[in-house]
């Protein structure tokens, strides 16, 4: 799984402290660092390279719109952070990521996340963004007592709840179960190609078919024959729900775009 390296600079260490918190547990951020001082941020930032900053507007020495001028890459991705609104108008006119209000919650922050996450992944070569070249996994428990099972990103085709379990199906048509929430699961699939398209339910676009009548078509590769080291030449087809088109904006920006 790919992470964004980010830096936190707020002249308030409680505040800082407070989006750590928050932090913590989203496993496609990295915080490399934090600052009081801009000074020594931009001195950090000259140095290092990072993806993304969360900052604050009004800093002890000068402010978040002064301060990203001074820097050699002035437009790096940036989210603002701020206690008060009338900051919000300025940030959405200089294209800042997102205008966060203190103090943010936590699904309002990790909404500013996943647009920093859909930003950088914009900038990443198509050839090299490609899912099949995309080596990233992780790991579920079971079904035996501390067993691991590796799930490929690219294999795993949608993600859903079932009988109050998550389950995770495979392209090979395998099912997997897990104990983690479908929140935490959610969180690390890259939103490039991982799309909410129902209540609890995320589906791999590149499995994408077809959409009629509330039900989405996946074309998945058929299993191997038994004895048979060679795939069969035909696939298989599975449904899942699609939901409304207001909810699942997401996904139904992709229908549309695929749509001739």
């Amino acid at each position: 799984m790919r992470k964004w390296i980010g830096v936190i600079i707020d002249d308030q260490q409680s505040a800082i402290e407070y989006l750590l918190d928050m932090l913590r547990d989203v496993a496609y951020v990295e915080i490399v660092a934090t600052f009081v001082d801009e000074q020594k941020a931009k001195r950090f930032l000259h140095v290092n390279k990072v993806d993304f900053l969360i900052l604050d507007v009004e800093l002890e020495g000068t402010n978040a719109f002064r301060f990203l001028t001074g820097l050699s890459n002035p437009k790096i991705p940036t989210i603002l952070y701020t206690g008060h609104e009338k900051y919000e108008d300025e940030g959405y006119d200089r294209d800042f990521v997102d205008v966060l209000l203190k103090p943010v919650s936590q699904s309002r922050l990790l909404g500013a996340l996943r647009r920093i996450d859909r930003e950088l992944r914009n900038l990443i070569p198509m050839a090299e963004d490609a899912l099949e070249n995309y080596y990233e996994y992780f790991q579920v428990k079971g079904p035996v007592r501390l067993q691991r099972q590796m799930v490929w990103l690219k294999n795993l085709a949608y993600v859903n709840m079932q009988n109050g379990k998550l389950c995770l199906h495979l392209s090979d048509a395998r099912v997997l179960e897990t104990n983690a929430t479908y929140k935490q699961v959610k969180e690390l699939l890259p939103s490039k190609w991982f799309l909410e398209c129902a209540s609890s339910v995320i589906v791999n676009v590149n499995f994408y078919k077809g959409i009629a009548g509330g039900t989405i078509s996946l074309t998945l590769p058929k299993a191997k024959k038994n004895n048979s080291t060679e795939d069969s030449d035909q696939s298989a087809n599975e449904t899942i729900p699609a939901g409304s088109r207001k909810t699942y904006t997401d996904f139904y920006a992709f229908v549309d775009s695929n749509l001739l």
